[in-house]
């Protein structure tokens, strides 16, 4: 905790040491805390049986295994996967048939995943020839730093009719006006609560609320010029919850159990894209995002004509590790249905 917040304030090496190695700090004492549970469950078994055993080597494989664990955490975040999905979409125009949309989200880039990681993601989300990239939130960490130097990379994001970029919580830690200030130095296309559209699909982009803000999102919408009722449209929206009518305040959606969906179908919605919860990062908090968030903590899921898709993230934050799920880098082929 003291880390994350000498960090805030000043970044150098010590203080990224503190951060970084806290964090991994804490990822091992949760591993140790499982292998300290599977140790004395396995003793157990092993006195059930009256099977003798040499305790201090079963102590020894625990530790192993908590490192072993930690290594493995690592790892993931470092090799994000790409996960291949279809949707099908009601009176998909034909232009759209087959295109790909590829969603980034939860990047966290900032003290820990720097230029090299998002060169990384550029290249293996380039390959990928997308119509239209799709960043819902989160693409930094809330960690003041050196933002500039994400600028190049993030040029290099190629896609067929643009980039298309919506706030999360971490950008209002920061400052979303500090994160503006970078991406208007980039070719991507910042959508503060505004509709493009796009060959006859609507691309709806919803800002998370500042922490002292307040709005009618579904008026937003409404009465934004660009909107149809009669076109398909995409919502990006950072948290996988039905969008409030009102008090759509910051903490209302951060604490917000709200599995409604009702507002966004009422408003034609075909198709959300959300993020937010890393489907828990580490285990067993994939447990908890699932009590929070229900079945819509991850992955693909319909509500008659209506469907959401949250993502895992790409990046982490806290401890550099994933061992409650993968990092992702979503490819979402478009079908008419």
């Amino acid at each position: 905790m003291a880390s994350s917040v000498l960090v805030h304030f000043r970044q150098n090496l010590i203080t990224k040491f503190l951060y970084v190695g806290s964090g991994l700090w804490f990822g091992l004492l949760i591993n140790l805390l499982l292998a300290i549970g599977i140790f004395w469950l396995v003793l157990l078994i092993l006195k059930i049986f009256k099977i003798n055993t040499n305790i201090y080597w079963l102590g020894y494989l625990a530790i192993i295994g908590a490192v072993l664990y930690l290594g493995f955490g690592i790892y993931n975040v470092y090799t994000p996967r790409v996960n291949n999905i279809i949707v099908k979409i009601k009176d998909l125009p034909e232009e759209w048939q087959g295109k790909t949309i590829v969603q980034l989200s939860d990047v966290h880039l900032g003290i820990v995943l720097e230029k090299n990681f998002l060169n990384s993601v550029v290249s293996k989300t380039n390959n990928l020839k997308p119509e239209i990239i799709a960043i819902t939130g989160d693409l930094f960490d809330g960690m003041d730093g050196n933002l500039e130097e994400f600028i190049g990379p993030l040029n290099n994001l190629k896609a067929e009719k643009g980039v298309y970029y919506v706030t999360g919580n971490h950008e209002t830690y920061l400052s979303t006006t500090e994160v503006f200030n970078i991406l208007d130095q980039t070719k991507i296309n910042v959508l503060k609560d505004e509709i493009v559209n796009i060959n006859g699909l609507q691309v709806i982009g919803i800002s998370y609320p500042e922490l002292n803000e307040n709005k009618d999102t579904k008026k937003i919408i409404e009465n934004n010029k660009n909107f149809s009722l009669e076109e398909p449209s995409i919502l990006l929206y950072h948290s996988p919850t039905g969008i409030f009518s009102e008090n759509n305040s910051h903490n209302d959606i951060y604490f917000s159990l709200n599995r409604d969906f009702n507002t966004v179908q009422e408003l034609g919605i075909d198709f959300q894209l959300s993020g937010h919860t890393h489907r828990g990062q580490i285990f067993p908090f994939n447990f908890i995002t699932k009590l929070i968030y229900g079945q819509y903590d991850y992955g693909l899921h319909y509500i008659n004509d209506f469907a959401i898709y949250t993502s895992s993230g790409v990046g982490v934050w806290g401890p550099t590790m994933r061992t409650g799920s993968r990092s992702e880098i979503v490819a979402i082929t478009l079908e008419k249905k």
